[in-house]
């Protein structure tokens, strides 16, 4: 049964985060800034309209990896103008710039968070055998998240410096996974001054675990929410568990959520069977800073309408 408004915004988690949770996130942010901050602009015409500029994208970031991405958008080369980093779903690729991503006076940068070139296909894990949502966790170290997380806070530090881009009107957004490392970023860099949080994955594993039945799934069906597999790789390697879940929880929006200072604009589907409600407002109802909800009890996992004239309405009030 759908929890209701009011008892979703009494929602309350306990956040589990490590001891040294701080004291990590210091060090991979240290050794991010140690990696110059080097890029490279191209133009690129297949990808450009009458209304819309295209140019690819890459640079330098952690463990000198360069990430490919691309930036896109009407804005005016005589000046400078807001800036905004979008970040993709639960995928290997990285989606074109289109209505989801790019805004009217905005310079958008979408990224691959794996660091692939941006003409590779944007596709499901799932679709091509390659789930990674456990890759690396063993260990925060290791764990795939890490550089993911890194990148995106260096596509954010990459954008700041671009000569077409204000730094002070930069903001970070994406839907699902996008949205989730969002939260994270917003908690993590001082670069953006507004965060978009669609329908949040990564939110409160603990949570997101308890509402799944797994008896609703026949062996190899797949889980709506991938987290599952993380379940799953817990039991599989029983001495390994609880390290699995601390990994985790560095990465976790829940762990991140009271450190976030910027305004957060989030939405959240009553019928998302990925990304259920509660675990998006158990993070919501941590941050303390200026927030939106924008909860659409009838709407799945899926950007609609409404979602976009929100962003469009915080865009104009408060980044240009």
């Amino acid at each position: 049964m759908a929890l209701s408004i009011q008892e979703l915004e009494a929602i309350r988690s306990d956040v589990k985060r490590p001891e040294d949770f701080n004291s990590f996130w210091s060090e991979q942010l240290k050794a991010l800034a140690a990696v110059p901050l080097e890029w490279e602009r191209s133009p690129e015409s297949s990808l450009c309209t009458d209304t819309q500029k295209v140019e690819t994208l890459r640079f330098l970031s952690a463990d000198g990896i360069w990430v490919h991405a691309w930036l896109a958008g009407g804005w005016q080369e005589t000046s400078r103008g807001a800036g905004l980093v979008y970040l993709p779903g639960y995928s290997w690729g990285n989606p074109p710039p289109d209505s989801d991503s790019v805004y009217d006076d905005v310079l958008t940068l979408g990224l691959n968070l794996h660091g692939n070139p941006s003409d590779h296909a944007y596709r499901h894990p799932r679709s091509v055998g390659g789930e990674y949502i456990t890759q690396g966790i063993d260990s925060p170290h290791t764990y795939i998240f890490k550089n993911i997380v890194l990148h995106c806070i260096r596509a954010l530090e990459v954008l700041a410096v671009q000569e077409d881009v204000d730094p002070e009107r930069v903001a970070i957004g994406g839907m699902s996974q996008g949205g989730g490392l969002s939260l994270v970023c917003a908690a993590l860099s001082a670069v953006p001054k507004l965060c978009f949080a669609d329908m949040p994955w990564l939110c409160d594993l603990d949570r997101a675990l308890s509402l799944i039945d797994p008896s609703r799934y026949k062996p190899g069906m797949a889980v709506p929410d991938s987290r599952n597999i993380i379940r799953q790789y817990a039991e599989e390697h029983p001495e390994k568990a609880d390290q699995v879940f601390k990994t985790y929880r560095y990465f976790d929006p829940l762990s991140h959520a009271d450190n976030i200072k910027i305004p957060v604009q989030c939405s959240a589907g009553g019928r998302d069977p990925s990304c259920r409600p509660p675990t998006i407002y158990s993070v919501y109802n941590e941050i303390t800073s200026d927030k939106e909800m924008i909860y659409l009890p009838h709407t799945g996992h899926e950007i609609v309408p409404a979602m976009r004239e929100a962003h469009e309405r915080w865009i104009r009030e408060r980044l240009i």
